[in-house]
């Protein structure tokens, strides 16, 4: 499965935020506590179809 882009809105410290992926590789990097592993949940939770 290829993922184009995700859009955040209201999700945990993105109040509205959109996200643009390539199809080869992408690296999700930044300081502690800046919402990186929020957007692999966000990815996760969507693979399942669950809302919170």
């Amino acid at each position: 499965m290829y993922i184009k882009e995700i859009t955040l809105e209201n999700f945990r410290n993105y109040e509205k935020q959109k996200i643009e992926f390539n199809e080869n590789i992408n690296v999700i990097y930044g300081n502690n506590a800046q919402g990186k592993t929020n957007i692999i949940e966000a990815i996760f939770l969507c693979s399942y179809r669950k809302v919170l």
